[in-house]
């Protein structure tokens, strides 16, 4: 499973993204060439953030055919800064005749070029802070973070509210996955969202589907009564099991139609939250971090119920709720498992939504990303990153591990390791990814090599937040 999103990117983003832009370069419509920058940069972004070092820049070059050496993590965002630079140039030159061409394929922004800038430069503030305990190094090969989030912030998506989402009644993964009952709600989400009294959680999941039995078969909880989410590493046997009628993803029946739903790309509350840290961090921008933060929550509550609400058979919300939520005073909920109480795990995260003027630097930027975690779903790459990166949310620790020492208990997860196909098909840039990967890493558990506690090169443990 490691290797799909791996193989994926190579066979199907980058195999035709890179084609196409050399095809576009050649015949000078820079503006399609732009287009497919900013697609390529998007699909790099979240294979880098998973895996770590990557080919890249050799297969571009054409110089290599029996193996493609690997680029650094660092050596990968400067070139995908540099690429989305010359993105937004040639997207904002594109001609009318390639403006006609791009609203023949064009499923992302309906050939609006300049929501193509906008998302260019939310995903440039968005790497900007990625690279936020990187930032020395950044400017040592030439590129300032700060003004690279100067210059983004001025149009994102916050300008226009619009969500980038693929509305062609393509089948939606994500309902397939918890249909064949491979996937459940992390516990996480669920318990943060139920403490937090989160308006947008009917629209995200469905409460327990059926009865849940414990392990004695008495039904503990009735159908439909409660929102309940799987602690991560549990050690669960195979399916069918006690957790399976946990909650579901909306419409599990699809009689509404969930399984064509539209996939989102960008959220545009995405981009408040990435406002709000660059004015918390930088002093980026006239905006408050506050008003940012709150409308980050208000955008993403309107974006959610618009393109989510008749999945989810939720109108509206209820009066008063959005304002409710922003001002609540209310925090996470202890994890309990009504099937196996040994799973009970106690909550982890104790601050609420309303905002504290008075509260550190880390305490607001733990509120931005919290939020953040919630508006991104599904977006789940991006979330994990931002949660690897800021320490926010706290996750429950694993209860089981059978990583043998490969991941570090406490601190989780923080890469997917190479996949076979990457081994079987280029085993000796691999080897050079390895080595690239062991130079990066700054993990403090003596873990290093292709291994899920290997650090990233962003991932910088040797550096706080602030």
């Amino acid at each position: 499973h490691s290797g799909g999103m791996y193989e994926n990117y190579y066979l199907h983003i980058f195999n035709n993204t890179r084609r196409i832009i050399a095809d576009c370069d050649q015949k000078g419509t820079l503006g399609l060439s732009g287009v497919m920058r900013v697609v390529q940069a998007y699909g790099t972004l979240m294979t880098t953030d998973a895996y770590g070092p990557l080919a890249y820049s050799s297969i571009l070059s054409g110089e290599y055919e029996s193996y493609y050496p690997f680029d650094s993590q660092q050596q990968l965002f400067v070139a995908m800064l540099k690429d989305l630079e010359k993105a937004i140039t040639d997207i904002k030159g594109m001609s009318e005749g390639e403006k006609v061409t791009l609203a023949t394929f064009d499923c992302w922004c309906n050939a609006d070029t300049e929501l193509w800038v906008k998302v260019a430069n939310t995903l440039r503030l968005r790497m900007a802070l990625r690279l936020s305990k990187r930032e020395a190094e950044m400017k040592e090969a030439g590129i300032d973070l700060k003004q690279v989030a100067t210059e983004a912030a001025a149009n994102t998506l916050a300008t226009v509210n619009t969500d980038i989402v693929i509305d062609k009644s393509l089948e939606n993964e994500m309902r397939l996955m918890f249909n064949w009952g491979d996937c459940g709600f992390n516990a996480n989400l669920v318990t943060l969202m139920t403490g937090m009294k989160d308006p947008r959680q009917p629209l995200y999941m469905t409460k327990n589907i059926k009865d849940v039995t414990n392990l004695e078969g008495k039904v503990v909880v009735p159908a439909n009564t409660q929102y309940l989410g799987i602690r991560f590493a549990s050690g669960l046997p195979g399916k069918p099991n006690n957790w399976a009628n946990f909650s579901q993803w909306i419409d599990p029946q699809n009689t509404i139609g969930v399984y064509s739903m539209p996939l989102p790309i960008f959220k545009a509350a995405e981009s408040y939250f990435l406002l709000a840290e660059a004015k918390l961090r930088w002093d980026i921008g006239s905006a408050s971090v506050q008003s940012l933060y709150e409308d980050g929550i208000r955008v993403s509550m309107a974006n959610e119920l618009s393109y989510r609400g008749k999945y989810a058979g939720v109108d509206a919300y209820a009066a008063g709720a959005v304002d409710e939520y922003i001002n609540g005073t209310t925090t996470q909920v202890d994890f309990e498992d009504p099937v196996d109480p040994k799973l009970n795990t106690p909550a982890v995260n104790k601050l609420c939504v309303k905002w504290d003027e008075g509260a550190s630097n880390e305490e607001k930027l733990e509120r931005i990303i919290t939020q953040k975690y919630f508006a991104l779903f599904p977006l789940s790459i991006e979330a994990w990153a931002e949660q690897r990166r800021t320490g926010y949310p706290h996750l429950f620790p694993a209860y089981v591990d059978e990583s043998n020492g490969g991941v570090n208990k406490e601190e989780g997860v923080r890469r997917v390791i190479y996949s076979s196909n990457a081994y079987d098909t280029n085993a000796q840039g691999v080897a050079m990814g390895r080595e690239l990967l062991n130079k990066e890493n700054s993990s403090k558990n003596g873990i290093s090599g292709d291994k899920g506690g290997t650090h990233l090169w962003w991932d910088n443990a040797n550096k706080g937040n602030f």
